[in-house]
């Protein structure tokens, strides 16, 4: 390949590269190999998906996920304090999601409230910058002078 034409340096070669000449893949990995009709691809699903599901579907996506920012998404502190009182098992499961709400109301977090998108204000610390009025007409214009 690359490295025998001289292509590519020792050097440049990749990481994986070592790895995949070592243990190379029974099949040549093409992106027209055929499958066989029986081998059916397994949908996974898993709990957290169910319950992140009827999450979003009583109280909304209105949070923003910002991965700078550390912190858990509403859902997932919801989704936490669900699978802690499940595994205490003290709670029948028909009555777990709303004994999950109210854990959350007496531990003082409010999920409606912290899934809810946060005004302009507290939302970015960055000063606006101001908008320019730019029009095509006043560029020609201007052009022409």
């Amino acid at each position: 390949g690359f490295l025998a034409t001289g292509a590519i340096t020792t050097e440049q070669i990749p990481l994986w590269y070592d790895v995949y000449e070592a243990f190379p893949p029974k099949y040549e990995p093409r992106w027209d190999r055929v499958i066989g009709q029986d081998k059916q691809i397994k949908k996974i699903l898993y709990n957290e998906d169910i319950l992140r599901a009827k999450f979003y579907n009583e109280f909304g996506s209105g949070e923003v996920v910002d991965l700078h920012k550390p912190g858990k998404l509403a859902s997932q502190i919801f989704i936490d304090k669900y699978n802690s009182l499940a595994e205490k098992g003290d709670i029948e499961k028909d009555l777990l999601w709303e004994s999950t709400l109210q854990a959350l109301e007496v531990d003082g977090i409010d999920i409606k409230r912290l899934n809810s998108p946060k005004p302009k204000d507290e939302e970015s610390t960055e000063p606006a910058l101001p908008k320019l009025k730019i029009s095509l007409k006043n560029i020609f214009d201007e052009q022409n002078i």
